[in-house]
C-alpha cells in the first residue's frame, strides 16, 4: 500500500519514471521503455487497481480557440446597418477562449429571413450564440439556425434583462419597453451564462 501511495497522484513530466510493468499497464498519457511506464504529458499520476493501469491526468490545459463549423458565444461590441463586430468569448460548451478573438456578422448572415439593418436582429451588448464559417481573423459568423441567434438581452432604457414575449419580441418586465431581436431557441437559459 506505500508503493502506491509513492505512485498515485504524484507530478510528472514527460519521460519521468512512474512504475515498472510489473506493478501497473501503461494507459493514457504514458508508455513502456524497457520496463518501465513512463510519463509522456506533464500531469498527476492516476492508478486504477481494478484493471492495474496507470495514467497521467495532463495538468496542461489546451488551447481552446474559435474553428470553422464550430458554435461559439459571444457579446455584440459594435452594429452598423450591414454589420455588427462581436467579441468571441467561449465555444458551445462554454469553455473560455485563450486569447481574444474578433467575429464578424455581415447582415446576409444574420436571419433566413429578410432583414433590413441589423438593429432588427441584435444591438450592442447583446450575448449571441453563433456559427463560425471559417478558419482566419476576422472570423464570419452568422445566426441563421433557430438555435443561433441572441441568448441575452437588455433594455435599451433601463439596462434589465429582457424576457422573452414571442415571435423574436422581447419586453422588459420593469419599464415595459418592446424590442425586436432574432432569438436563439435558447434565450434564457442562463445555465452558461453564470459565470459571465
Amino acid at each position: 500500500m506505500s508503493r502506491l501511495r509513492e505512485i498515485d497522484n504524484r507530478t510528472v513530466l514527460p519521460g519521468d519514471p512512474i512504475c515498472v510493468l510489473e506493478e501497473f499497464i501503461p494507459g493514457a498519457s504514458t508508455y513502456e521503455e524497457k520496463g518501465v511506464v513512463r510519463s509522456l504529458a506533464i500531469g498527476r499520476v492516476a492508478t486504477d487497481l481494478k484493471l492495474r493501469v496507470v495514467h497521467v491526468k495532463s495538468l496542461v490545459r489546451r488551447a481552446v480557440i474559435p474553428s470553422k463549423g464550430s458554435y461559439v458565444y459571444g457579446v455584440v461590441q459594435v452594429v452598423r446597418d450591414e454589420h455588427a463586430i462581436v467579441k468571441l468569448i467561449a465555444d458551445s460548451d462554454w469553455r473560455e477562449f485563450n486569447g481574444y478573438f474578433t467575429g464578424v456578422l455581415h447582415i446576409s448572415q444574420a436571419s433566413d429571413k429578410y432583414v433590413s439593418n441589423l438593429y432588427e436582429v441584435l444591438r450592442a451588448g447583446d450575448i449571441i450564440k453563433a456559427r463560425v464559417y471559417n478558419s482566419n481573423l476576422p472570423f464570419n459568423i452568422g445566426l441563421k439556425e433557430p438555435r443561433l441567434g441572441v441568448v441575452l438581452a437588455f433594455c435599451g432604457k433601463c439596462g434589465r434583462v429582457l424576457k422573452d414575449a414571442g415571435t423574436d419580441t422581447l419586453k422588459c418586465p420593469y419599464c415595459g419597453n418592446l424590442e425586436k431581436r432574432k432569438l436563439s431557441i435558447e434565450y434564457g437559459n442562463l445555465k452558461g451564462l453564470m459565470k459571465w
